[in-house]
């Protein structure tokens, strides 16, 4: 708005003012007294541009946009830590809470016995950094009879603070429609708040009158963990007769659930080009056509149901140094897309070539 206010325009402006028979010359008593004036002032023009971009949420940065944000009770989703299941031997080991080992760059202290040898282990960091099932565990300091320590899965994800993007985004979704008395904006507005849920579907009547069905999406679009069901549906509709005890309003019998996922298997028929067998191009694809079920996923809010489609995938393949041609691509056995059903969603399952 300001681009013409430049140190040049705003001297140009302020000597025009001066009598012609006085010198403005550069090197002038007028133009060096008014010199630094015009600094300053094209300096004060750069910061208004500055503040009026950060006045308005589609151009604000991430700070000014959590504030903007905020005064329309969207708040920023932060991080959470991962949490992964380990298993010790011996099984019978009793390990203190609290006790601390390293994986990775990453702590992690250990936070529930889960029985039969298996431990539950948080990161002392949020973020997806925590989900390291690859690299060793090793404690920091002495635990007394432990023989073993490894990962065996991951509990709940980590996720990182949700991104300016993001956020600008639900904040404009919010101005789409009005959530009022346990209509599905409303709904949607509150699961969607929670960081650990990345996506909600609200089937209203879903099992007669006064019930509601939300179906929820964990991180990375997976399956909700049954942890974060539960704490949900503790806030929601805690008892589910209708009392109005959580937010759902009287007369609301609230269900939370999640999706059930749908594992696929892509076969791919794949000419290679000279030098190259499936063995140099197997992490690559792997990663591709993971990245392509995660993208898909991600539209699973909006979507009736998904499809798996063999040409994205194809194409997908296509981009890969190494791949002369694609001759065919089984999804499940199946040549064809794949429609995934309404209540799942597809992962990534045994990828061959």
């Amino acid at each position: 708005m300001f681009e013409d206010k430049t140190f040049d325009t705003i001297m140009d402006e302020m000597l025009s003012t001066v009598d012609q028979s006085i010198d403005t010359r550069q090197g002038s008593v007028i133009y060096d007294a008014v010199a630094p004036v015009a600094a300053e002032l094209a300096q004060a023009y750069i910061d208004l541009d500055m503040l009026l971009s950060e006045t308005f949420a589609d151009t604000a940065s991430y700070y000014y946009l959590i504030k903007r944000a905020a005064e329309h009770g969207i708040f920023v989703k932060a991080g959470t830590p991962a949490v992964l299941k380990v298993l010790v031997s011996p099984t019978t080991l009793e390990i203190t809470t609290g006790t601390e080992f390293n994986v990775g760059e990453l702590n992690y202290t250990i936070t529930e016995n889960l029985g039969s040898g298996y431990f539950s282990m948080t990161c002392e960091e949020t973020g997806t950094a925590g989900n390291n099932t690859t690299d060793d565990v090793i404690p920091m300091e002495n635990v007394d009879g432990l023989e073993t320590i490894d990962i065996v899965g991951i509990i709940t994800a980590g996720t990182d603070d949700e991104d300016v993007e993001t956020l600008r985004n639900r904040y404009f979704d919010s101005f789409s429609s009005a959530s009022f008395g346990g209509n599905q904006a409303e709904y949607k507005e509150k699961v969607d708040a929670y960081a650990e849920v990345t996506a909600c579907k609200v089937y209203p009547a879903w099992n007669g009158g006064g019930t509601v069905k939300l179906a929820i999406l964990g991180t990375d679009y997976r399956a909700a963990a049954a942890s974060v069901i539960s704490m949900i549906q503790g806030a929601i509709d805690p008892t589910q007769d209708g009392s109005g005890v959580g937010i759902a309003p009287i007369g609301h019998i609230v269900t939370v659930a999640t999706v059930t996922e749908t594992s696929v298997a892509v076969a791919c028929g794949i000419t290679y080009s000279l030098g190259y067998a499936w063995a140099d191009i197997k992490d690559t694809v792997t990663a591709k056509i993971t990245e392509y079920l995660l993208n898909l996923r991600a539209t699973w809010e909006d979507a009736v149901s998904l499809v798996v489609r063999t040409g994205q995938i194809e194409s997908l393949l296509l981009g890969i140094t190494g791949v002369a041609d694609v001759t065919s691509i089984t999804l499940n056995g199946t040549a064809g897309n794949l429609e995934i059903p309404a209540t799942n969603v597809p992962i990534a399952g045994e990828i061959s070539g």
